[in-house]
């Protein structure tokens, strides 16, 4: 009976983000149909847009993370976002009907205060810890409470005093899941607390823009102006990247880069149209058929090269460790067959490159007599001394001259480190038939696996060290035989010639 529940619940995850577009799909349609004035379908189609973005990210994490209750936490706030405006069918519905579209609504706002209040207080470690753990117990409880004013809220129509009500709940919830971050960040060590900073991005960004949705509501001014700062709240992003850096969501589903591209294209597809808009509702009646005819040929035209700037913009900003990276790499790998000692060759492997690259681990486990020796090993513990030539460890990367995952050796004989330590690649340095060393890498600080260009980097280099211990051993065989000729010089009796 469980099995055939888990069977559907990839049907059930894909119903709840069709159930989501349809109040945007909605509102777009009965506004077409309507001839509302150009800068409201705008906002209408942004909107749509935004909510397609949200729903496939919801989606893909709560079936990346396997149903985990930190993913469906992103699941609701995401879809809580994508589904507006929320109250839609109260309005279209009869009076005496109002409660019943006041359900949905109610369901949404539940949803999305406790998918955000749960992401700060799960996000990195997935649980909730100290007292809060009680404060996650009764969690459900209070989402009901909010789902419950909120529909009261809207069958009375424009009440301000349970509309006033709903805010204060709204706002206690924010407090509750900011200072439950704050408590969790403090604990955070290393790698969790990397994670912790698009936490905060996604806090502050959320509690500013329902800040000034609920003063321009409240004003009942601006109106355009606060829908698309609801619809372009950037919050569900971070909380999704930060996921996806924890790795309790399945990076394979979609990339961190992605999702980073996605956020700030859909904030520049926002302000394009916003602008446009505005513009448009400033415009006299006359010239509202010309700008219809323009605006969607500019856009486009803008679009690709605001893209193309976005993305150089994403490149050379929020990717710049990694080209500074990249770049020593390759430095490296121009240097390596001139070094002359093998303790610079080991730093380099090891030490250097754990740096550049930022794994948490690195070692490497050099050739000798009885195996393959560690000679170098930084952020792991536990490491065996010596590995045996016929170890899965060290016949797979000898065999395949890639690199290898460790995750498929099945059946190691020697044990390499645990947890937050483990050496997850291995690397062989081979040049010829022979096999100098084997370069051993954890994963990545910030839980993302080794891309194409990581993995052909650190191959040109894996390479240049084979020539770099070729090189030495030149150097050596070049000192020995020196060696041996002083030798034969020392012993050999000078001849001296006979005189008549």
């Amino acid at each position: 009976m469980r099995e055939q529940l888990k069977s559907l619940f990839p049907v059930l995850t894909i119903l709840g983000a069709l159930f989501a577009l349809s109040f945007p799909s909605l509102k777009f349609v009965l506004d077409a149909g309507a001839t509302a004035h150009t800068a409201q379908l705008t906002a209408d189609g942004v909107r749509v847009l935004n909510s397609v973005v949200l729903a496939v990210v919801a989606c893909a994490t709560l079936i990346g993370g396997r149903y985990s209750r930190l993913c469906f936490a992103l699941y609701l706030y995401a879809l809580s976002r994508a589904a507006q405006p929320a109250a839609l069918w109260s309005v279209l519905l009869p009076e005496r009907w109002h409660w019943f579209g006041a359900l949905p609504a109610a369901l949404i706002a539940g949803s999305s205060i406790y998918g955000f209040v749960e992401l700060c207080m799960r996000i990195p470690s997935g649980q909730a810890i100290g007292r809060w753990r009680s404060v996650d117990r009764f969690l459900p409880l209070y989402a009901v409470l909010v789902a419950i004013i909120y529909g009261a809220s809207v069958i009375h129509g424009p009440d301000i005093k349970a509309y006033g009500v709903f805010a204060a709940l709204i706002w206690i919830g924010y407090a509750v899941g900011l200072f439950a971050y704050l408590d969790h960040r403090r604990t955070a060590m290393g790698e969790e607390l990397l994670r912790t900073r698009w936490v905060a991005f996604a806090i502050a960004a959320h509690v500013l823009i329902e800040a000034a949705f609920l003063g321009l509501n409240l004003s009942g001014r601006h109106e355009l102006l606060a829908i698309y700062l609801f619809t372009l709240n950037p919050a569900p992003y971070a909380f999704a990247y930060a996921l996806v850096s924890g790795r309790i969501v399945d990076v394979r589903v979609f990339g961190g880069r992605a999702l980073v591209y996605g956020l700030v294209t859909t904030l520049v597809v926002g302000i394009l149209a916003a602008i446009n808009s505005f513009t448009l509702k400033s415009l006299p009646p006359g010239a509202g058929l010309l700008v219809q005819v323009l605006v969607p040929f500019s856009l486009g035209i803008a679009l690709v090269r605001a893209r193309k700037l976005v993305e150089g913009v994403v490149e050379r900003v929020l990717f710049a460790q990694r080209h500074r990276a990249h770049a020593a790499i390759e430095q490296m790998i121009v240097a390596l067959p001139f070094v002359e000692r093998m303790e610079t060759i080991e730093t380099m492997l090891v030490k250097d490159v754990r740096k550049q690259l930022e794994f948490s681990c690195a070692a490497i486990y050099s050739s000798t007599a009885q195996g393959f020796e560690l000679r170098m090993a930084v952020g792991c513990d536990g490491l065996a001394r010596i590995l045996d030539t016929d170890d899965p460890l060290v016949l797979y990367p000898r065999s395949s001259q890639s690199l290898v995952s460790l995750r498929d050796i099945t059946d190691p004989q020697a044990r390499l480190s645990d947890g937050k330590s483990a050496l997850v690649n291995a690397l062989p340095v081979v040049g010829g038939n022979k096999t100098y060393a084997i370069m051993f890498y954890g994963e990545h600080i910030s839980g993302e696996p080794i891309d194409r260009d990581e993995e052909r980097l650190l191959l040109r280099l894996a390479h240049s060290a084979a020539n770099a211990y070729a090189h030495l051993l030149l150097l050596e065989r070049e000192h020995q035989i020196a060696y041996l000729q002083s030798q034969l010089d020392s012993h050999t009796p000078a001849i001296t010639p006979i005189l008549d």
